[in-house]
């Protein structure tokens, strides 16, 4: 079953693309898991679901050992005259949702959209206590 769209599609296949090997294989996992696509009415908001008797479940052999809420990646959506940012967000271990601060509604009938991904823009999933460390370094060595 293909529930997503080709732009939805298209920003989660570079996202995937620019994770270390490990992580990609599992967000490619992911990818195939998912079975239900939410829509919120404003197109700013698209959350991805892994649906079995009718409640969330994703298996536990797919999910990221980073359970906590971070950034998979972002960047720039395009297609003819309209652009959006983009953030593709990881929640409880998995690829949650693509959010924008504008509507993704315009792109979902353009057959040709190009997505760039901005550098440096994807916080990896360490676990969350590497994550609060490496800030912790940071704010030392600024002083």
């Amino acid at each position: 079953m293909n529930v997503l769209l080709p732009f939805e599609r298209r920003i989660l296949t570079a996202v995937g693309a620019s994770l270390d090997e490990p992580m990609r294989l599992l967000f490619d996992r992911q990818l195939q898991c998912i079975n239900k696509v939410q829509r919120l009415l404003a197109w700013n908001e698209i959350e991805f679901y892994c649906m079995s008797w009718f409640k969330v479940r994703w298996p536990e052999a797919v999910l990221f050992q980073n359970k906590a809420e971070f950034v998979l990646g972002s960047g720039q959506l395009s297609a003819d005259d309209e652009t959006a940012q983009i953030h593709v967000w990881s929640v409880g271990g998995h690829v949650f949702s693509i959010e924008s601060k504008t509507s993704l509604k315009p792109f979902r009938n353009v057959a040709s959209v190009s997505f760039t991904l901005s550098p440096n823009a994807a916080q990896q999933a360490a676990a969350p206590d590497a994550i609060k460390r490496a800030g912790e370094r940071q704010r030392w060595a600024a002083t």
